[in-house]
């Protein structure tokens, strides 16, 4: 079984937003055959496609992190420290995955504590 590796850095190789090619039409095919394969092993409401793109640069202990303010319906995601989520007892639960010829690996993740998803921002 694989499993997920955490190489921040491997993220710093994607294209920013205003160089990515948007997702179009072109992509049909594609993208039926990833719902076919969902749908073959129950994961069609698991799953889905995020376009991968960046905005700036990550450093080798940071990662993309979603935080949520349910009360207020607002939700971020922004970089963050690893060994400082890990210092104060948090993790993250991975949201987003990229695949490359190696396998997949985290790129972003939903922020938790022992008791599961804050539900706010920490």
């Amino acid at each position: 079984m694989s499993r997920v590796s955490l190489n921040p850095l491997q993220w710093n190789s994607l294209e920013d937003i205003d160089e990515v090619r948007p997702i179009g039409d072109g992509d049909a095919a594609c993208l039926d055959e990833i719902r076919g394969v969902l749908e073959k092993y129950g994961n069609l409401e698991r799953f889905g496609v995020a376009l991968l793109h960046s905005h700036f640069q990550l450093g080798e202990d940071e990662m993309m992190l979603e935080t949520t303010d349910v009360e207020r319906r607002e939700h971020w995601v922004r970089p963050v420290s690893k060994s400082d989520l890990e210092g104060r007892g948090l993790r993250a639960q991975t949201t987003i995955v990229r695949f490359d010829t190696s396998g997949y690996s985290q790129y972003c993740g939903c922020l938790q504590d022992k008791h599961g998803h804050t539900g706010r921002h920490t």
